[in-house]
């Protein structure tokens, strides 16, 4: 079976079109949108992207919280570090 590579170019170049045409339109509307609406858009997509989050595992919640208490204890010492020398860290 022959490829016909001139209607293959045309089919391309149309739904390369229809491309930009989606785009175009997407932007306009996107234009139109108030900022209430905006938002709301962006609230959907977290809410979505959340519920495609799998919870993490207990590990991943122990590493987490094990780096946050190094984070803090960090903090801390360079808190203690400014106060004993009168500076801005």
């Amino acid at each position: 079976m022959k490829l016909d590579k001139e209607l293959y170019r045309k089919a391309y170049e149309l739904h390369q079109q229809s491309s930009d045409a989606k785009l175009v339109e997407r932007a306009h509307l996107h234009r139109e949108l108030s900022p209430a609406e905006a938002f709301k858009q962006y609230v959907d997509l977290v809410e979505f992207v959340w519920r495609l989050c799998p919870e993490p595992s207990e590990w991943q919640r122990k590493e987490k919280l094990e780096s946050l208490n190094r984070y803090y204890a960090a903090i801390q010492r360079l808190e203690a570090w400014r106060r004993k020398h009168g500076q801005a860290a």
